[in-house]
């Protein structure tokens, strides 16, 4: 069945001054970007002594900054938000603006993230998810509202946030002969497969699934082997060494392992990769998706359907893996969130 209509450790505490908020789960330095795939597998990429932050975006100053929009300031649900980076927002407004967009500002104005409002939420609201960066380092920082009328007016609102430092977990990793070349291919092949994810994983679909939960674990009663955002050092068979983020969950379950559908959605990708095996990656939201890696069989298409809790494949050790195990992901707008934030969303 096809549809396109289907219905920890961080490195900070970010707190709101602010009322853009309906509700935030706390779960969880500069490093590359997660979404830098090129030359690495997706969900790992090297680490970077400063990639930049990007171009300064435009800013707004003082609380408001109406271009002609008279309107009231609209509702909006507030909640007191703490969070990590590595974690989500979840924003949601009354506003009748025919587009919403809100843009996370370092102090000197660089872009952190950004989110995209749309319809569909559960309480009839205009929503938007923003993905806290794993390498936010810690300051001060704006978080902007910016909506726009069918008038041609617009309207800045802007909150204020706190980013507190804390650390991640270190482990060390070998890598056999097969393992490293892997790491190292820079076949054509490869190349494809990564632009192929990359494409899926920056596209916002207005027509996306609408799921805001309760979200399950994809596999049952299952022990970690690897956390959300630790630094890996991976120990080449050649002796050299490179550290890299793991930008997922690793679930230590034996080949065969039954996996199931982390939420409502449409399966985007299901094929073989040469970095992370047989993959599924499902379609929940707007620019919100989840990734299953090292898959030793698959259950599910591409196209297809499926609720929380569908069978889409059977856990296994294919690609760049040491053993058997599950890697669930989650990304939102491309940037890496940690699982357990979907798992604690209320």
């Amino acid at each position: 069945m096809s549809s396109r209509g289907l219905f920890n450790l961080g490195w900070g505490a970010l707190s709101l001054a602010g009322a853009a908020y309906l509700s935030c789960a706390a779960m969880g330095g500069r490093f590359s970007h997660s979404a830098a795939f090129e030359g690495n597998p997706p969900g790992e990429a090297s680490l970077a002594a400063d990639p930049g932050p990007g171009a300064p975006a435009a800013a707004a100053s003082g609380a408001s900054g109406a271009s002609g929009a008279d309107a009231a300031v609209p509702r909006v649900r507030t909640a007191p938000v703490e969070a990590y980076p590595g974690d989500a927002i979840l924003l949601e407004t009354a506003s009748e603006a025919r587009e919403v967009l809100w843009i996370l500002l370092s102090s000197r104005g660089y872009r952190v993230s950004s989110a995209r409002g749309f319809g569909g939420s559960e309480t009839g609201l205009t929503a938007g998810l923003l993905a806290l960066p794993v390498h936010t380092e810690p300051g001060s920082y704006r978080l902007e509202r910016i909506e726009r009328f069918p008038d041609g007016s617009a309207r800045e609102t802007t909150e204020t946030l706190t980013v507190l430092g804390r650390d991640f977990g270190l482990e060390e990793v070998r890598l056999s002969a097969a393992n490293t070349a892997i790491r190292r291919d820079a076949s054509p092949q490869r190349k494809r497969q990564i632009d192929r994810l990359n494409e899926i994983l920056f596209r916002f679909d207005p027509d996306a699934p609408r799921f805001f939960g309760p979200w399950i674990h994809p596999v049952k009663d299952a022990r970690r082997s690897s956390e959300f955002a630790d630094r890996r050092e991976y120990r080449y068979a050649d002796g050299r060494k490179e550290t890299v983020v793991h930008w997922g969950i690793d679930y230590a379950v034996p080949r065969g392992t039954p996996v199931y559908a982390s939420g409502d959605g449409l399966v985007a990708l299901a094929e073989d990769r040469i970095s992370t095996g047989l993959t599924v990656v499902i379609e929940h939201l707007p620019g919100v998706y989840s990734l299953y890696y090292h898959l030793d069989s698959l259950a599910a298409s591409e196209g297809e359907s499926v609720r929380a809790g569908t069978l889409i494949g059977a856990s296994g050790s294919t690609g760049l893996s040491t053993g058997p195990h599950l890697h669930l992901e989650f990304r939102v707008n491309g940037e890496a969130v940690s699982p357990d934030w979907f798992f604690t969303l209320k």
